[in-house]
């Protein structure tokens, strides 16, 4: 997310288009969240089905596409730049200061502005490193950096490295410290991105119609069925028998590993088909890629870091609920999200102190 395509001397265009489609799909779903369970429901709110589905549908790839994209720039830039991009001193420090070093100021932000300022200064001190609400995915991005320089390390064959990240995401669920765990599971997505452009591995052979639409419907029937599968196996998790003991705990494990690799299967489809159907929009485009495409891609980090500040403000501490009601709130909320965000990220990077934060 925090990489820049738009400085490189050969533009990845079809980065540069994707991104500001991950930005309304990232802003869509924070907006949805009360209906789709990932936030509190706003109390008096009705239970909309509709909702629930375009929340789901919104995030069903968006977060692994970001990792993709994150892998799939670097890859590009380690190609070009050389093996100086993974040099360990530069890489480390570098994305310390380009990812953990904006999660601990908005994480402290957050915390002071919709967090619990009273808990323990342990803690918080923790969540800083740790991220505090959605700059979890910050860190986690970091160990994914730092994932693909140990394989480099390695050096290993590329079906055992797939193996293992495959394994790794189904077994994500295990609980470690400082988002590794989050790390565990996208960095299947990070490396693949990585992989492609750090061997300039050509995908135009596969922007036809038929790929696709086959895609596509391989989407259509995937997303909804294996999201009802997920929901089912998440109820054994929340209403299991007991605590995690004898095979309660492997019964719980069995389910949690299905859910991640549902879910790893229709993402990794609706990822496929983005990119699938973006290279083929890009074979018949004569013109060149408008600047405010890739301008707004470079206020993808800004926007990421802000939406949800203005999202919890609306829903929790103005009358919006109320004068919108359950129907118009989330589209309202969707719209104001999206443009305060991206204003204030715009702003920002006219800022020295802005561009040093969020790029």
């Amino acid at each position: 997310m925090q990489d820049n395509t738009s400085n490189n001397k050969h533009l990845l265009t079809n980065v540069a288009i994707i991104r500001p489609f991950l930005v309304v799909l990232l802003v869509f779903y924070h907006a949805f969240a009360i209906y789709g369970s990932a936030w509190n429901p706003i109390p008096g709110f009705l239970e909309i089905k509709t909702y629930w589905w375009l929340d789901k549908l919104s995030y069903a790839f968006m977060l692994e596409t970001f990792v993709f994209v994150s892998g799939y720039v670097f890859g590009y830039q380690v190609r070009t730049k050389g093996e100086i991009k993974l040099e360990a001193r530069s890489l480390f420090f570098g994305k310390l200061k380009r990812l953990i070093m904006p999660c601990m100021v908005f994480s402290f932000l957050y915390i002071l502005l919709l967090g619990n300022i009273k808990q323990p200064i342990t803690k918080t001190l923790y969540d800083l490193v740790n991220g505090y609400g959605h700059m979890w995915f910050l860190p986690m991005l970091f160990w994914c950096f730092v994932g693909v320089w140990i394989i480099e390390k390695l050096k290993l064959r590329i079906g055992h490295i797939i193996a293992v990240l495959i394994i790794c995401s189904i077994f994500s669920f295990v609980p470690l410290p400082l988002q590794m765990g989050s790390a565990l599971y996208f960095m299947f997505f990070f490396y693949m991105g990585y992989f492609l452009q750090r061997n300039d591995i050509k995908l135009k052979r596969f922007y036809k119609p038929i790929y696709a639409a086959t895609l596509f419907i391989s989407f259509a029937i995937a997303f909804p069925s294996l999201t009802l599968f997920r929901e089912s196996v998440k109820n054994v998790i929340v209403n299991g028998r007991g605590d995690w003991i004898d095979n309660q705990m492997i019964e719980k494990a069995i389910a949690l590993s299905l859910s991640n690799f549902t879910r790893l299967i229709y993402a990794s489809i609706g990822l496929t088909m983005l990119f699938a159907i973006v290279g083929l929009l890009e074979t018949k485009r004569s013109t060149p890629l408008p600047k405010w495409v890739i301008k707004i891609g470079g206020l993808c980090m800004g926007v990421y870091l802000f939406q949800q500040f203005i999202l919890k403000g609306l829903y929790l501490y103005t009358a919006l609920p109320e004068i919108f009601g359950p129907i118009w709130l989330p589209w309202i909320g969707f719209v104001i999200a999206l443009t305060g965000s991206l204003l204030i990220s715009y702003l920002m990077r006219m800022t020295k102190a802005g561009r040093f934060l969020i790029g």
